[in-house]
């Protein structure tokens, strides 16, 4: 137990390369995804009569993945949810390479720089996912991935595409090589968001929620987009304008896709 409660805390998440996923939604998306689950904990009192619960079971078993029956107030221990499911998961970190995927000619590509509040990079992952973004790149300064409400908030999405920490001026760099166009998001951007050229392959940028994007961004960017307010609200939350940036780049290919198949 004491082992498994190190892993709330990122420097141990790094050691070992191992996070914690909590309850039947996320557990199912992981072993779904193919995940590297290394075992699962299974509430003593709710194992037998619960579809579910049993179904994932029967996966988790075909697939090799030791199954250790604990107490609740263990599993309370090790979670960090205040009320617990019936089961916990150790997944493996299985850091994704991102170079190959800049060489996409649809690539749609989120890069999050220095957002630091979990609930919103969980679920600027989520609508990445949703809006069928290629990846999404954490800046450093960005909290950690594996971050318990991080991963939470994603719903799942955490396993269905890359996320992957990277330096910002190479990265920068290498978008310029493959002429990646780059748009920043700004509140004196000199593009409405709606407006803008998402030709792909294309990188939008979304920033720390008090300082925005990082200057040197806004300097390399091919745009810089904002996002009206017409109300008195001083500025957008960063998962927010994530989610409506990425829809605008997305909408493009996917209104021509569906136009194509009724034709």
């Amino acid at each position: 137990m004491k082992r498994l409660r190190q892993l709330h805390h990122r420097r141990h998440r790094e050691e070992r390369q191992e996070f914690l996923i909590d309850g039947l939604r996320l557990v199912e998306a992981a072993l779904e995804a193919q995940a590297p689950v290394v075992q699962l904990l299974v509430a003593t009192d709710a194992r037998g009569g619960h579809r579910r619960l049993d179904a994932l079971l029967r996966t988790a078993q075909a697939r090799g993945i030791p199954v250790r029956p604990a107490a609740r107030r263990v599993l309370e221990a090790i979670s960090q949810v205040e009320t617990p499911q019936a089961v916990v998961a150790v997944v493996r970190c299985v850091p994704a390479v991102l170079l190959p995927l800049l060489d996409r000619s649809d690539l749609l590509l989120l890069i999050v720089d220095r957002v630091a509040d979990p609930g919103n990079l969980g679920t600027i992952i989520r609508t990445a996912d949703a809006a069928a973004a290629t990846a999404v790149v954490l800046l450093p300064g960005t909290v950690d991935v594996y971050n318990p409400k991080v991963v939470r908030a994603t719903m799942g999405s955490l396993f269905h595409l890359p996320v992957v920490d990277h330096p910002a001026e190479p990265l920068r760099a290498a978008l310029r090589t493959r002429g990646v166009r780059l748009l920043a998001t700004d509140s004196t951007g000199t593009v409405e968001f709606q407006e803008a050229d998402y030709r792909r392959p294309a990188a939008l940028v979304v920033g720390n929620e008090a300082e925005g994007v990082h200057p040197a961004w806004r300097e390399a960017a091919d745009a810089v987009i904002r996002i009206p307010l017409y109300g008195r609200a001083e500025s957008l939350n960063v998962a927010v304008a994530a989610a409506l940036v990425l829809y605008a780049a997305a909408r493009p290919v996917y209104t021509d896709a569906n136009l194509r198949r009724q034709a």
